[in-house]
């Protein structure tokens, strides 16, 4: 019955698109004039038209009743490829954060606690690893747990290796929920957590809105909300006491739903609301002991290992002096062993015997020794992949860290760079006035020719390009096509008014045409012209195509390319055919109006990121190829990425980097 269905609705549209290509070239040809001409266009065009919605409602029935027949494993469908597509993600971005760039290294062995204090017992042993995390979380009833330590402690590293551990042992007949790591930062406090959180998982992951709710509705996502302290500037709590209230309403059933938090020490201290119903656990800093024990399985060759021989004694000697407590974390190690690979001697780390400095003086010294060097050691390590100076990476990433900064103060994320909302942090005005004068701009030509050729027809051609110019001045989300959209009650509810508005479109175009043309031609312009746009518009989707940063750039340009050729066509054709000006007037109608509707509302968001990139450029703020700049910045192990976001590769080397904007 599909089959037939399918079969029939290809038979129509060809016949419906035979209509045009057999009947108006015949008319055409049999036509004595240009009024006798456009009758035929007329007619053909109208006969074409239902032909044309028979076979559309065929495809789309069959299209309807296929999801139906399938909508039971639509779910755990997507569940089950979520599952693979975040452990896929999850080891890449672990591989990252340890340093190795390798799947299969290990990470330091950091240990944890069962915090004490005010937080309510929901079970938990008294202590812990990275080992033992997973046995450790599912101890738990309910499975809540915050993670809390120190700046580099290894808390995001737990949470990645819980997740990893999670999806390795699941099972989906089991129907185990799929741990997704999401960044704390990214919340919109101003939407109920669950809403936010479905939408953020069919941004992020390229899965149905309605899909993702029923998973979220379901508790078939276990959410692992990485640096709750990163959700505001410094000293402003106010977002991050938003979501613990969400999450402390957050239920499963009569029960608090399971989540897992990562947050530093203080700044958890510092909210004045705890997560409730969930066990705390406390980093434990590393030892000199286990931090020598950790470089020396990571040192290369003999000759490193007798440069880092007198640090490795001084920590086995001292396991809990000056030099062991600024090695106490995965991070810092990693940064000690990435700066001293590249260049300089990692003797420069020991206090000195001459004068013993403060645990302050020596942190300070500490600090700006392996910060300071750390872009330059990647930018060295990494120069056949990028070929970026030293000194312009570290001034677009120094422009990185202030428009982090600007994104905090303005209630945004100060941890993500969204390339769809990046372009706000350059100047909000001034990306949008450039958008709204290029598009404005593609009508001057039509108005210079009414001018000069004193034809008050191209005068309104001209015009109707502000209404693009105005659409190009309110902000919009990234798109994509999606045919499954035309199914959706939505949908069906609103084709109605756009045909009407068509008709109404197709009367009042054809005033200023006069009687030459007559009715039919404006007509039938406006229906088909209403009639595509509502197709177009009907297929769009808010989610990216995939989940890489910049695919979401790359989908909405994509879909702004389609949306333009389509409706450029089908003006040109209409306005070259049924409306009587000639196929070379219709068709540069079309190629202008295409690419006003794509800069524009089709390609919006790909439109307002190039005019910010372009602007960056200018100000020397971050290169012409940004994109290509930010992927080699995460090869290189200066960012990261998240979801459809890029992070630096940790909030130290952010804030560090912040200071000199």
């Amino acid at each position: 019955m599909r089959r037939h269905f399918r079969a029939a609705g290809l038979i129509l549209l060809g016949l419906a698109v035979l209509s045009v290509a057999v009947i108006v070239p015949l008319g055409a040809l049999q036509a004595t004039g240009v009024t006798e001409f456009n009758r035929w266009v007329g007619w053909a065009t109208i006969a074409a038209l239902p032909v044309a919605a028979v076979g559309l409602v065929l495809l789309v029935w069959e299209k309807f009743a296929r999801s139906l027949g399938r909508s039971e494993m639509s779910g755990a469908a997507a569940e089950d490829e979520l599952a693979a597509l975040v452990l896929a993600q999850g080891q890449v971005t672990r591989s990252r954060l340890i340093g190795t760039d390798e799947v299969g290294d290990q990470a330091a062995n950091v240990r944890f606690v069962k915090g004490s204090g005010r937080f309510r017992e929901v079970g938990g042993a008294s202590e812990g690893g990275l080992l033992s995390v997973l046995e450790y979380y599912q101890s738990l009833s309910p499975g809540r747990m915050v993670v809390l330590g120190e700046p580099g402690a290894g808390k995001t590293v737990l949470a990645l290796e819980l997740i990893i551990r999670l999806l390795e042992q699941r099972k989906p007949e089991e129907g185990a929920p799929v741990p997704v790591l999401v960044s704390a930062a990214a919340y919109d406090t101003t939407a109920p957590w669950d809403e936010w959180l479905a939408t953020h998982l069919a941004r992020q992951f390229s899965i149905g809105t309605q899909v993702a709710a029923r998973l979220v509705r379901d508790g078939q996502i276990l959410p692992v909300l990485d640096g709750l302290d990163e959700m505001g500037p410094p000293g402003d709590a106010e977002r991050a006491r938003t979501l613990v209230m969400a999450l402390n309403s957050y239920m499963r059933g009569r029960e608090r739903a399971a989540v897992v938090v990562t947050c530093r020490f203080e700044e958890y201290q510092a909210l004045g609301k705890n997560i409730d119903r969930a066990t705390h656990i406390e980093m434990i800093p590393l030892t000199g002991y286990e931090a020598a024990a950790y470089l020396s399985d990571q040192l290369i060759g003999e000759q490193e290992g007798h440069l880092w021989e007198p640090v490795l004694a001084d920590l086995r000697a001292n396991p809990h002096g000056l030099l062991a407590s600024q090695l106490a974390t995965p991070w810092r190690l990693t940064l000690a062993l990435t700066v001293f690979r590249d260049l300089g001697d990692p003797v420069e780390l020991l206090p000195g015997p001459a004068l013993t400095p403060t645990a302050d003086q020596y942190a300070q010294r500490v600090d700006r020794l392996l910060l300071s060097r750390y872009v330059s050691a990647k930018v060295r390590l990494h120069t056949r992949e990028g070929g970026y100076t030293r000194d312009q990476v570290q001034r677009w990433l120094i422009a990185l860290a202030a428009g982090l900064d600007w994104q905090a103060r303005h209630g945004g994320s100060g941890t993500d760079i969204q390339l769809d909302r990046w372009w706000r942090t350059i100047g909000r005005r001034v990306p949008q006035l450039a958008h709204v004068v290029m598009v404005a701009a593609l009508g001057v030509p039509w108005l210079v020719i009414a001018t000069v050729g004193h034809q008050p027809s191209l005068a309104i051609t001209g015009a109707a390009f502000l209404a693009f110019a105005i659409l190009a001045g309110f902000p919009s989300r990234p798109a994509r096509l999606k045919v499954g959209h035309l199914t959706s009650r939505r949908f069906v509810m609103r084709l109605p008014l756009w045909l009407i508005g068509g008709l109404v479109f197709g009367l009042l175009d054809a005033i200023p045409w006069g009687r030459p043309v007559g009715l039919a031609g404006p007509l039938v312009a406006g229906f088909t012209m209403t009639l595509v746009a509502a197709l177009l518009i009907g297929m769009l989707d808010s989610s990216p195509q995939t989940v890489g940063p910049r695919d979401v750039i790359r989908a909405d340009g994509r879909t702004g390319l389609a949306f333009g050729l389509v409706f450029g066509l089908v003006v040109g054709l209409v306005f070259g055919l049924a409306g009587g000006s000639g196929l070379l007037y219709g068709l540069a109608v079309g190629v202008t109006f295409g690419l006003a509707a794509t800069l524009s509302s089709g390609a919006f968001v790909w439109t307002r990121y190039h005019i910010g990139v372009v602007i960056g450029a200018v100000r020397g703020s971050g290169p012409i190829s940004f994109g290509a700049f930010l992927d080699w910045a995460q090869q290189a192990g200066l960012l990261r990425s998240s979801g459809i976001a890029y992070q630096f590769r940790h909030k130290q080397l952010q804030d560090w980097l912040a200071q000199f904007a």
